[in-house]
């Protein structure tokens, strides 16, 4: 064959070759082995982005997986070594495997339109139970100081919700460091020289916390990395099918380690390929007797309705209609996501109440329908604290000792009776309403708030403001309700040596 033969084929040659490549990945999804290298008349393509998640051979993955035999595998088995956390273990090693689930879900898709808090939340539940479970052990005093320690690092596990222009993972995770050792110190302190397997514990919880920040350091610095050329979150986590691997971790301290399952327990081994299976499985129960196909019976698509042909004439039929541009549509403020887990308990040791990074839709999926977080007020000592909550109402029952709003946006508290005093520092359109007594009520860095006095807290609440703006206090005054200012602004003279001050003339 001549030269110029030779390269007459050369088109055929790369048209079957983008053919047999379409139908290997077809193959693939199916679940049909691919023929023997061999066999093939051209070179197979590289495996794709999803294909290599799905075998956990992305490097992120690969790499968080090395990360979890080097580091979590470790202290799993440091806490069954103890004898006295009970499950733990397990349970820090079901949370770490469900930021695996997450990490390969990211990698086959795309990034969200929508915040990562709410886009992720269906599957941060295998971590979100794991960690409920670890704060709801009821350990001997002895291991309070493990189990607080424990608690500090999985406030790391957030990190899968952090991008910028919020703040970086990175440093978010090596802040939990400090508060892990806060407690881990200490049990090294008591127990350095005696007992090498409370150290070892201690020395466990560090170097997960320092392996966890080099890896996202290396691999989502900026944030969860998604596949620009991925599908939808939701559709890769239909498609998941992750089999099961179970790989020995090599022995570099004493001991038997556990085995690294990469399988998520939300995922069965039926979802092979996603529904491609399920779709031909449905083609061909449409298949008519007669062996008509499914699409037997579909209207035919004539030749005049062909508007690419050439012949195509406006007198031979009427014109094709030119399809509407849609309105645009103004794009809604995207709301910057919480940072952290929901958080709704009752701490024994501090007599308090705490309730962190709750939402209005959080608090009704989580604690009440009309997400309306009510606190009953058993022992006048309780304290209550709230922290970075969005749009929750808030009602407290009862008299109980002191009350602080932090960080909060959009959120009305209403209380019974105060003996100390309520603070509120850091918010942002906020509003509180006392039907008992306030004796004290500080208020810091806050722009708008209303505080609602009853007629009993009327003459003995006092206000402590700083760094605050658009205050308002209302009470009743008769049979209606009268709402004045918080002064904000004052003016201020040198009498004698000292400044003396005196409400600005705007409020008089």
């Amino acid at each position: 064959m001549t030269n110029k033969a030779l390269h007459g084929i050369d088109p055929l040659k790369d048209l079957l070759s983008d053919v047999l490549s379409r139908l290997e990945n077809l193959e693939t999804k199916v679940g049909i082995a691919p023929p023997h290298p061999a066999s093939s008349a051209f070179t197979t393509p590289a495996p794709n982005e999803a294909n290599l998640a799905a075998a956990g051979e992305v490097p992120s993955v690969k790499a968080y997986d090395s990360y979890m035999k080097n580091s979590v595998s470790y202290l799993a088995q440091a806490c069954d070594d103890l004898g006295g956390l009970q499950n733990m273990g397990d349970l820090i090693q079901k949370a770490w495997e469900g930021i695996r689930l997450i990490i390969v879900l990211a990698s086959r898709s795309k990034a969200p339109e929508e915040s990562l808090t709410e886009a992720l939340a269906p599957h941060m539940k295998p971590v979100q139970e794991a960690i409920v479970g670890i704060r709801q052990l009821q350990l001997d005093r002895d291991w309070d100081r493990h189990q607080k320690a424990v608690i500090e690092m999985l406030a790391g596990l957030s990190w899968v919700y952090l991008r910028p222009p919020q703040a970086l993972p990175v440093g978010m995770v090596k802040e939990t460091l400090g508060s892990a050792e806060f407690w881990s110190n200490r049990i090294r302190k008591d127990f350095k020289g005696k007992n090498d397997t409370q150290i070892a514990f201690c020395d466990s919880i560090t170097a997960v916390i320092k392996g966890l920040a080099e890896y996202i350091e290396e691999y989502h610095k900026t944030g969860l990395t998604f596949s620009p050329r991925g599908v939808s979150l939701a559709e890769a986590a239909i498609r998941l099918s992750d089999p099961t691997v179970e790989e020995p971790v090599e022995p570099q301290r004493q001991g038997s380690f556990r085995k690294l399952s990469t399988r998520h327990p939300m995922i069965g081994s039926a979802i092979v390929g996603g529904n491609m299976a399920g779709m031909m499985e449905e083609l061909s129960k449409r298949k008519s007797s007669e062996g008509d196909s499914a699409a037997t019976g579909l209207k035919k698509v004539t030749k005049d309705m062909q508007t690419w042909r050439k012949e195509f004439k406006a007198s031979d039929g009427p014109a094709p209609a030119v399809p509407v541009a849609p309105a645009k549509t103004e794009k809604k403020e995207k709301k910057t996501p919480l940072k952290g887990l929901p958080i709704f308990e009752y701490q024994d040791r501090g007599f308090k109440w705490v309730v962190e990074n709750h939402t209005k839709e959080s608090a009704a999926k989580e604690v009440s329908k009309d997400s309306v977080i009510t606190i009953e007020i058993s022992d006048p000592k309780q304290q209550v604290y709230i922290y970075n909550c969005d749009g929750v109402t808030f009602q407290i029952k009862g008299k109980f000792k002191s009350m602080c709003l932090d960080m909060c946006t959009g959120c009305a508290v209403v209380l019974d009776d105060l003996i100390s005093g309520a603070e509120v520092v850091n918010c942002k359109k906020v509003q509180l309403q006392v039907n008992g007594v306030c004796p004290v009520f500080t208020i810091d860095k806050t722009i708008n708030i209303v505080v609602y006095l009853s007629q009993e807290s009327l003459a003995i609440s006092t206000f402590t403001t700083s760094l605050s703006s658009e205050m308002n206090v209302s009470f009743p005054d008769g049979d209606d309700q009268k709402e004045v200012p918080i002064p904000e602004q004052f003016t201020h003279k040198l009498v004698n040596g000292s400044v003396k001050s005196d409400v600005s003339d705007l409020y008089h």
